[in-house]
């Protein structure tokens, strides 16, 4: 029997299919079925039974919808499987780590206990929002970071005297290393987000960015 069995959303089928190989482990793949109300229907072909099952499913866009699936999923195979893990490679929700306004909900704790409650025992995301929001989901987690993959990407572009931007500067810290990787320069923009209506404004002023290629992290 094999030690590991992976299972890929509707998300992650893809990077599921390859975790898979590069584990030489047995793949499972879902069917997903909508109905006219909108409601997901998922069904898992085979049942893996006395396996640690690694469920793949990123909860991107749509968020909700990609996370219930997760969600039933994992409630799904924990009843046969020794454990169950969860990689989610974008993690919905890992904004909403903190209460800026009074009766805001820190909602990746919310989203935590429910993949603890469907039965998940360890997570692993890539690039979280911060290290606030894996904390908040108070499940054995761990973040890697896809930034020397995503360089060597950039390194093989032609890219012409390219500048490294990061849109606030609580991403300065990420836009530095990205940028002392790529050998270039970068900046980190100031901005103003207004709590109640969500509107940006950038208060960093000009950036002569003429003729330069810009990386956004």
């Amino acid at each position: 029997m094999a030690k590991f069995t992976v299972i890929g959303g509707d998300a992650s089928s893809d990077l599921a299919k390859r975790i898979a190989r590069k584990l030489k482990s047995p793949y499972i793949k879902t069917e997903k079925k909508i109905f006219p109300d909108g409601e997901s229907k998922i069904t898992i072909n085979q049942i893996p039974k006395k396996s640690i099952v690694i469920v793949v499913q990123s909860t991107n866009p749509p968020v909700d919808s990609n996370l219930l699936e997760l969600l039933s999923i994992v409630s799904k195979v924990q009843k046969f499987s020794s454990k169950v893990y969860a990689v989610i490679p974008y993690m919905g929700y890992a904004r909403q780590d903190r209460e800026f306004l009074g009766g805001e909900i820190i909602t990746i704790g919310v989203v935590g206990k429910l993949l603890k409650a469907a039965g998940v025992k360890k997570i692993l995301t890539v690039d979280i929002h911060s290290k606030l929001a894996l904390k908040e989901l108070k499940i054995p987690s761990e973040n890697v970071s896809a930034m020397e993959v995503l360089v060597k990407h950039f390194k093989k572009m032609k890219m012409k005297d390219p500048l490294v931007v990061s849109p606030d500067l609580g991403g300065k810290e990420r836009a530095e290393k990205f940028s002392n990787l790529l050998k270039t320069d970068f900046i980190a923009l100031k901005k103003h987000r207004d709590r109640k209506t969500g509107k940006v404004n950038i208060l960093s002023g000009k950036v002569d960015v003429k003729n330069r290629d810009l990386i956004l992290v």
